[in-house]
């Protein structure tokens, strides 16, 4: 159990979530709105412990089952280097009747921004064919896991695909994740974003659906062809089932990308769930196999998210240190004696400052 959500003392190991988990009583703090999902919106926040987090308000009123799972799920998934980690939880009481009970989400603040954020405030311009790809590669690191626990993400898109100020790939938002049934390795839940749903993932006729891991590669495809062309298929169509139902595979709308990367969209974008790639398959595939090393690329993304979001530059944080200490250093001069022991003392204070 995470030090930050302290479990009250209980008979049995079941319980509801307001028995299992603690109110903040201070120790959590919410700040600004960061984003409104379908499952809770999210706030930055500061822990006492953890420093500046991000806070999902879930609410426990709407469903508590729901609620329960997705915090397994974090607790299963959140140690995963691209899955937004998960420090614990608190119960918020309601302060009126009229509201509904809340349980706080403490998870890993990526202060890069969504994967959305980087291709609205890209003026209209495609993503690099590389950083679609490394962005890709991550995602899919992050699917094999989730897979190999027999579970499926159910809402990979551009929203919960989150970036660190160092251009490292999260995945978040687990509200509809869910897990296989040990029998028939399928889910029968029939929930997601149209846009990036798979075609077996839409009821037909008010039958009941059945799919299982490869709906998460379909929504990565789309995801994909979102980067290259800064929307998903459809995107000003409302009812697109129909249409993902009945036409083709989405594909590319211009001939400047590589086979490479057509041919991997290809492998995603399969409507036969049984020809789609694995998540495992497709980090062997060309596409992904054949990127430039990772550390030039975080570095472009980072050189990229720096001016997006005007963070300063590490260069010039230098040079303002570097004219504070020698600045310092005269003051020193001035002020110090002459003797060995003022030159010790000059060089003892100095030591907690450095050049990064």
């Amino acid at each position: 159990m995470p030090l930050c959500a302290p479990r009250r003392k209980r008979a049995a190991k079941s319980g509801t979530l307001s028995e299992i988990y603690k109110p903040p009583d201070g120790r959590l703090t919410k700040g600004v709105l960061l984003g409104q999902g379908g499952t809770g919106d999210v706030y930055k926040g500061h822990h006492h412990r953890k420093g500046v987090v991000a806070v999902k308000m879930a609410n426990i009123t709407w469903s508590e089952a729901s609620v329960s799972r997705e915090v397994n799920f974090l607790r299963k998934f959140g140690g995963h280097k691209n899955i937004a980690a998960f420090h614990g939880a608190y119960y918020r009481a309601p302060l009126e009747k009229s509201k509904p009970e809340l349980l706080e989400l403490v998870l890993e603040y990526c202060d890069g921004g969504s994967l959305q954020d980087l291709i609205t405030k890209n003026n209209g311009q495609s993503l690099k064919e590389t950083w679609i790809g490394y962005v890709c590669r991550e995602v899919l690191k992050g699917l094999e896991f989730i897979h190999q626990h027999r579970a499926v993400h159910r809402d990979i898109k551009s929203p919960n695909i989150m970036l660190t100020k160092e251009g490292k790939v999260k995945l978040i938002d687990f509200g509809l994740c869910w897990d296989l049934d040990p029998k028939t390795g399928k889910c029968s839940e029939g929930d997601g974003t149209p846009h990036w749903m798979a075609p077996e993932t839409f009821r037909r006729n008010n039958k009941r659906v059945a799919y299982d891991t490869k709906c998460d590669i379909w929504s990565l495809g789309i995801t994909a062809i979102e980067m290259a062309e800064g929307e998903p298929p459809y995107a000003e169509e409302e009812r697109v089932k129909d249409l993902i139902l009945n036409n083709d595979s989405p594909q590319l709308r211009s001939n400047t990308w590589s086979p490479c990367f057509v041919s991997f969209l290809d492998s995603c974008l399969k409507k036969d769930p049984t020809e789609r790639w694995s998540a495992k398959e497709l980090l062997q595939h060309p596409f992904i196999t054949g990127l430039p090393p990772t550390k030039t690329i975080r570095a472009e993304i980072k050189e990229h998210l720096r001016a997006q979001h005007n963070w300063p530059e590490k260069k010039r944080l230098r040079r303002a240190a570097r004219w504070a200490i020698k600045h310092l250093w005269r003051a020193c001069d001035i002020c110090a004696e002459t003797s060995t022991e003022g030159k010790e003392a000059q060089q003892l204070a100095l030591e907690g400052f450095s050049y990064y």
